[in-house]
């Protein structure tokens, strides 16, 4: 049981409250999210400029066809098992479902993208046999099936994203974020009647509706969906290693099921700052098995990675490294605080600074993970640039390597560029006053690692076909380029400054690549756009206010060296505020608006397209 003091260690650790782009009521993320962050750059600004922004401008990040697109009648839950929701003739508009040459279509899809580079979590050989069977004789129609239905959707959300804008999207109806929502909203209807006694079915259904409702943009609903599978996981027993009297494919099923939900689970958690669902024990199912055998079995054939290694071998290096970030997160945001009431963690340069000092002991796990990674899941650099690091060296793609393969190298190198980035975040700090050794590497180590991410997302969108319309990568770039942006508002002196505006220019290029697939990655786009002067504009009057030179682009060339031990944060924006000669504050409060739509970037879409109207039901709260 915690203790008074161990409570009050416990409240700095604040997060924030903030209403989604079309709802009254406010959502709570806490101190890990990318939520958090920007809300402490608003109110780094609205200290620094005196003044309160603006809470109509959350609107603004609305896409203007929003509700011609969403804007259809909704469908009615069913109150019985007889509803037609459960038959082949469930009443949605003509035209809606694929023909059967096209859900095969989508099917192969999905086994070459999510399949291989995501979750490992359906045996291929026995779901399209079952799929097969669903169809009639003359081959017209299928019975409905939920995890048919969520895998096609899923694979529509991906497959109509991939389109370039010149081919026609007639089945995205707009935008592909919400490309085959028609049969996710048939697979959500028919997952009510199996709550009661979930199967290992339920649990995949959940998993993946949890994925694209977060390609969709519905990060709320998809925490919901992954709490879902995360109950229906335990009543089904999957938490406890498979016996030995069952069949090894299966046992090994279960394994993969499992340990994606854990992973699911650790990536939401860590994502919008909330607890857990799952934690690790002594009784947990063993780690995935990625030997060459078990790949055999596993209903799926793809070629041998050889060194015994196989396309599962990526999922197990995936799980390894989340489990080993929630580790680090769990113990970063547990260790005690002691601080005074009223202050934060940044208002106290030695707790920060002693924080830093206990997150650069727990970071060696993840190098020793490093270390294990094969040279086959590796995607090599050019000239002597070495893999998951941060020299700056180009990516050198393997020619005649399966795209497959290709996608799980660069996956896994964002992925682990991400979670370092949310890692050291929190060492990027807006008060004033100079921040200790530690923590000023720890920050440039972030943005380090974002203008990595930035450089090869970039490079990968603009030579081959790996990302584009991948959704999450959009969210990792999203993640980074927010963090690009704070890390040069708090640290207009840092040498890194110059390279971390340059990766906001490629930010805006790569959205713009993006915004031909989703038009969410429009209005990221488009918030960058309008942020980048502000940034240029605060950054010259900083290096005016020094006395150093600046470069004719706006970035700080040459600073001098008393800069280093300038106090940064808030101070000088007040200073520069009082010389009205020096600095117009009314050219950078609009930066505050900007700031307010990025709130809402990923929280544009209307529910109403997605779930079906629950009617008047008085237990319904």
């Amino acid at each position: 049981m915690l203790g008074v003091s161990d409570l009050m260690a416990q409240k700095p650790w604040e997060g924030i409250e903030i209403g989604t782009a079309r709802s009254p009521n406010a959502s709570w993320y806490g101190p890990s999210s990318l939520f958090y962050f920007i809300g402490r750059m608003n109110s780094y600004l609205d200290s620094s400029l005196h003044q309160t922004q603006s809470g109509s401008t959350k609107e603004m990040v609305l896409h203007g066809t929003a509700n011609t697109l969403l804007g259809f009648e909704t469908l009615k839950t069913p109150e019985d098992s007889t509803h037609p929701a459960l038959s082949a003739e469930i009443p949605l508009p003509p035209g809606e479902f694929l023909s059967p040459t096209q859900e095969e279509y989508f099917l192969e899809l999905f086994w070459k993208s999510y399949h291989t580079c995501l979750f490992p979590a359906i045996n291929e050989t026995e779901f399209m046999d079952h799929y097969r069977s669903l169809w009639n004789d003359s081959g017209d129609s299928r019975q409905p099936c939920a995890l048919v239905d969520i895998v096609i959707a899923l694979s529509m959300q991906y497959g109509v994203s991939r389109l370039t804008p010149e081919q026609p999207k007639p089945i995205a109806d707009g935008d592909p974020s919400i490309a085959g929502r028609w049969y996710f909203r048939r697979a959500q209807m028919m997952l009510n009647y199996y709550l009661e006694s979930p199967t290992v079915s339920t649990v995949q259904c959940f998993l993946l509706s949890a994925i694209y409702l977060c390609n969709g943009s519905f990060q709320n609903m998809s925490a919901d969906a992954c709490g879902s599978a995360s109950r229906a996981a335990y009543t089904a027993g999957l938490h406890l290693d498979p016996p030995s009297s069952m069949p090894e494919p299966e046992r090994e099923l279960r394994r993969r099921l499992w340990w994606a939900l854990y992973q699911l689970d650790a990536k939401v958690g860590m994502k919008l700052g909330r607890p857990f669902t799952l934690h690790r024990s002594s009784t947990e199912p063993r780690l995935l098995d990625d030997k060459p055998d078990t790949a055999m079995q596993s209903g799926s054939r793809f070629a041998s990675l050889g060194g015994n290694k196989t396309w599962l071998s990526f999922h197990f290096y995936n799980v390894k490294l989340f489990t080993i970030a929630k580790e680090i997160h769990v113990a970063f945001y547990s260790k005690e605080l002691n601080l005074p009431d009223g202050q934060s963690i940044w208002h106290n340069p030695e707790t920060l600074e002693s924080h830093a000092r206990y997150l650069q002991s727990q970071v060696s796990k993840v190098d020793q993970w490093l270390e294990e990674v094969p040279s086959s899941l590796k995607t090599k650099r050019q000239g002597n640039g070495a893999t998951f690091s941060t020299d700056g060296s180009q990516m050198e793609f393997e020619q005649f390597a399966p795209e497959w393969l290709q996608r799980q190298r660069l996956n896994l190198e964002l992925l682990y560029h991400t979670l370092c980035i949310n890692v050291y975040r929190p060492f990027i700090s807006f008060i004033p006053g100079r921040q200790p050794a530690l923590t000023r590497e720890l920050a440039t180590k972030c943005a380090l690692h974002a203008i990595t991410l930035t450089s090869i997302t970039h490079q990968a969108l603009s030579s081959t076909t790996l990302l584009t319309g991948w959704h999450e990568s959009f969210q990792w770039q999203w993640n980074a380029s927010m963090t690009i942006v704070g890390f040069v508002l708090a640290n207009p002196h840092n040498e890194l400054v110059s390279e971390a505006r340059r990766a906001v220019d490629v930010s805006i290029a790569i959205f713009d690549m993006f915004g031909k697939c989703f038009a969410v990655a429009t209005s990221a786009a488009r918030i960058l756009r309008g942020l980048a002067p502000k940034i240029d504009f605060l950054l010259q009057s900083y290096s005016a206010s020094q006395g150093s030179v600046v470069a004719p682009d706006g970035i700080d060339g040459a600073p001098g060296e008393d800069l280093k031990s300038t106090e940064i944060g808030s101070e000088w924006l007040d200073n520069l505020m009082s010389d009205a000669t020096a600095f117009d504050p009314s050219y950078v409060m609009p930066m505050q608006e900007m700031f307010q739509m990025a709130y809402s970037i990923e929280q544009w879409s209307d529910l109403d397209s997605l779930m079906p109207s629950i009617g008047t039901d008085p237990w319904i709260m």
